[in-house]
């Protein structure tokens, strides 16, 4: 096995790059199954195997299904009915490929080439599957204002296991934050890793379910308009997952980030009047996708941060 790992390793960075590219788009073209299919009962993932036309319901060819060429080829119509497909298709496509590219060369080749090591192809592992689970969680999300507990509860049954693999939820400390979200300080690294990612994610869920009965009472005519609850359950849920995927350093950062974003967001909706009601799930989402990759960079960020309040002070 580790004469395979060295000859990953003498192959030049923008081979794997290309290649994480062309494997996320072809994930983001399933993910697009995955968000018109999951919530209509009435349909199943699997079948039919290809893809069809939401209108005329025809199968498309399977050179029709190509990531984003397909649609291009297409022109972004259907080739049977004329009917459009939207932007959304090739968007998602376009944006997993890119994140799946983006994470890969975070965790590989950003500080130095280290292809060769087992262990950091787990870590990318890690971050394509909190990718592929959150994009169409979001993208449900934005569309019903509901999610399946199949893409919240269902995704735990991976995401335990791999809260065992320290160095994955480790990846982006940077020097005084090391193991930051091992919480018990125990001998057996991975044991504490796995137990106080379930911690997190527990004391999440309690800590916006909280939340969200204050908001009740504190903004009774804006829950009232929502439909008696100011934040959904899948939330909650949602914030379970998070701190198992995650750890609670980067579900920290994760939360505050889709705060801010949220708020910007809901703010300059409210001026322009367009609905009073914005799905927090997107937030949560880009805020965790954000952490999974960059928590360095956001730590930087904190330090230079603390670093002007003190000299301010």
């Amino acid at each position: 096995m580790s004469e395979v790992f060295e000859i990953i390793g003498m192959m030049p960075p923008w081979f794997w790059l290309a290649w994480a590219f062309l494997v996320g788009s072809f994930v983001g073209s399933f993910l697009n199954v995955v968000v018109y299919r999951l919530p209509r009962n009435c349909l199943s993932i699997n079948k039919p195997k290809r893809s069809f036309c939401p209108s005329c319901k025809t199968q498309l060819k399977w050179n029709d299904n190509l990531p984003i060429v397909g649609w291009i080829w297409l022109r972004g119509k259907c080739r049977y009915c004329g009917v459009k497909f939207g932007m959304r298709y090739p968007a998602v496509e376009l944006l997993t490929a890119l994140l799946f590219t983006l994470a890969m060369w975070r965790v590989l080749f950003s500080d130095g080439n280290i292809s060769d090591q087992p262990l950091a192809w787990l870590t990318v592992l890690h971050i394509f599957l909190i990718i592929s689970v959150l994009l169409p969680w979001a993208l449900i999300d934005l569309d019903l204002q509901t999610i399946p507990d199949k893409l919240t509860l269902g995704p735990l049954i991976v995401f335990i296991p791999f809260a065992a693999d320290e160095p994955a939820l480790n990846f982006g400390a940077i020097a005084g934050h090391e193991h930051a979200h091992l919480i018990f300080g125990w001998g057996t690294v991975w044991l504490d890793s796995l137990v106080s990612a379930l911690v997190a994610g527990f004391a999440a869920a309690f800590g916006l379910w909280f939340i969200g009965k204050i908001s009740n009472v504190v903004f009774a005519k804006r829950a009232a308009e929502m439909g008696g609850e100011t934040m959904g359950f899948g939330d909650v849920k949602l914030m379970l997952l998070l701190g198992v995927m995650l750890g609670w350093p980067k579900l920290v950062a994760a939360f505050f980030i889709a705060i801010f974003v949220g708020a910007i967001f809901g703010s300059a909706q409210l001026l322009k009047k367009k609905g009073h009601f914005t799905p927090f799930g997107p937030y949560l989402t880009l805020g965790a996708v954000v952490a999974a990759i960059g928590m360095d960079r956001i730590l930087w960020l904190w330090d230079k941060y603390m670093d002007f309040l003190k000299s301010a002070a």
